[in-house]
């Protein structure tokens, strides 16, 4: 079937057409609606005790304190095994999560296999609103100190015993995730492309199916 055959039969069942545009645009609306998201990556870094996590000797790169972090973030995951990433540029945004919360372990090994190098907690949140984030962040990084100390039990009562959290710093930041105008306009323009192709072919399958039809009603009315 050529183009302009396509072309006729579009023109011809305009109506099909019309159908998968409004839905495209009805879609394309609520998309330059959008306002975005907010997001926030907060890193809870767990070190030996009375030590420093930003100094080298911290203990973040200890096997058993390593250990230590991902029993905790197994907790907090209910009892599920915490989510991994090879690469920290993996945001919860970008798969198309608007609300939710993700506590993952920083993992440096490759595709076969699973390396943890630091003894790292990242808890992703994101939300429609910024304040939905900020309660979600506040009320999880209490969480990871609650259970960190009761996984600890009496040696917590000794600052010089006991395996300590800490929140790192510049990693608390709330941002808005936002589409900019021209890649809005462009996933329109995509969308609307989509819609003419989609209408296209829906019109080709109705007018066959007219055009079917029609000799069959011919012969029963003689």
């Amino acid at each position: 079937m050529s183009f302009l055959t396509v072309a006729g039969v579009m023109v011809r069942r305009w109506y099909v057409v019309l159908v998968a545009v409004l839905c495209a645009s009805s879609i394309g609306y609520l998309w330059m609606r959008d306002g975005g998201c907010y997001s926030a990556a907060t890193t809870v870094s767990f070190t030996l005790p009375a030590r420093a996590a930003l100094l080298p000797d911290s203990g973040r790169d200890d096997a058993s304190v390593i250990a230590f972090a991902g029993s905790v973030a197994g907790e907090i995951n209910n009892g599920r095994e915490p989510a991994t990433y090879a690469s920290n540029d993996a945001p919860l945004y970008g798969v198309g999560v608007r609300q939710g919360v993700l506590v993952a372990i920083p993992n440096t090994g490759g595709q076969w296999s699973a390396m943890f190098s630091r003894a790292d907690i990242e808890i992703q949140i994101v939300g429609r609103t910024r304040e939905w984030v900020e309660r979600t962040q506040r009320e999880t990084i209490q969480k990871v100190f609650e259970v960190s100390r009761q996984r600890q039990g009496a040696a917590y009562t000794d600052p010089q015993k006991y395996i300590t959290p800490t929140v790192m710093p510049l990693t608390g930041g709330i941002q808005q995730v936002t589409v900019g105008r021209p890649a809005q306009m462009m996933a329109f323009a995509a969308l609307m492309a989509a819609a003419l192709l989609a209408g296209g072919w829906g019109a080709v399958i109705v007018d066959r199916g007219l055009a079917g039809r029609r000799p069959r009603d011919e012969r029963s009315a003689a």
